[in-house]
């Protein structure tokens, strides 16, 4: 592979679900919003051990949605 040595490790794999901080982050808005979406249904979420976390296509289904609204409006 170029640009990768024998012995190096292999790049880390994606992530396929976020914690709302990190959904936030990536959306460029507050943690609060991002409940805001959960709750409404707008931002699916998942559980694991009590803890939300987002899936990494929730985001991307979300992002698709409302660049579809925007075209539309």
């Amino acid at each position: 592979m170029p640009g990768y040595s024998a012995n190096a490790a292999p790049p880390p794999a994606a992530k396929i679900a976020y914690r709302a901080e990190e959904a936030a982050t990536l959306l460029s808005i507050s943690r609060t919003a991002v409940f805001g979406l959960i709750r409404s249904g707008e931002l699916p979420a998942i559980r694991i051990g009590g803890r939300r976390r987002i899936p990494h296509t929730s985001i991307e289904d979300y992002v698709t949605r409302q660049l579809g609204a925007e075209t539309r409006a």
